[in-house]
């Protein structure tokens, strides 16, 4: 990359931020660090515009995120922190460092042909990413769930927290005793690491399955 380049890639990132910010409000967007989200029939969709410096500055990245807001709720109950949860506002189901993992939608490029362009480009990715949500809804945690089945990366997490919203808690022990034998701890750990989150899903399944003896 030449020096030109990085200084190109430099002087668009804040217009980039600014335009992103601006037209997502516009089409019902909110913006969080940069990033955009808004929430529709269950599901909320996260999007993030970048310029990847392999490019040049010639072409601008679309990242998109989804997930349904229920996995956080029960996240947090499992993980006792739903209390301090509460408190935060509703952007903390995108950028809190406590969630859900996301489901992420495959990655797109399109051509910035010039700073001049930025404002048409970044409407192409808006229109665009409206058709990605429009391909890739839930009508329910279930096919949600579906999907994070069917991806070939390990989901464990992910699927067990579906299986505790959908109140299916013999099929999440099942998992959640699996995912332990094998090593899995969830990715989050609390008492200074000493307890995994996996750990505190096996506690909280088995009090609602006591309660349904």
């Amino acid at each position: 990359m030449t020096r030109e380049e990085q200084r190109l890639i430099r002087e668009l990132k804040k217009p980039l931020g600014k335009t992103c910010k601006e037209i997502g409000k516009r089409r019902g967007w909110k913006t969080i660090a940069g990033e955009q989200y808004r929430e529709r029939d269950g599901m909320l969709y996260m999007l993030i515009v970048s310029i990847p410096p392999v490019d040049c500055g010639k072409m601008l990245k679309m990242n998109i995120r989804c997930k349904p807001p229920a996995l956080d709720e029960v996240y947090w109950d499992v993980f006792h922190i739903a209390e301090e949860a509460e408190k935060q506002p509703f952007s903390f189901h995108v950028n809190g460092a406590f969630t859900a993992p996301s489901l992420w939608l495959p990655v797109q490029k399109l051509p910035l042909p010039g700073p001049e362009a930025l404002e048409s480009v970044v409407e192409a990715i808006f229109d665009r990413t409206e058709e990605l949500v429009k391909e890739h809804t839930f009508p329910d945690i279930a096919s949600y769930r579906a999907r994070l089945e069917a991806d070939s990366r390990s989901r464990s997490l992910e699927i067990i927290l579906c299986l505790l919203c959908e109140e299916k808690y013999p099929q999440a022990m099942e998992l959640i005793e699996k995912s332990l034998l094998e090593g899995e701890r969830g990715g989050f750990l609390r008492e200074n690491g000493r307890r995994s989150i996996m750990e505190d899903a096996r506690e909280y399944c088995a009090a609602r399955l006591e309660g349904q003896a």
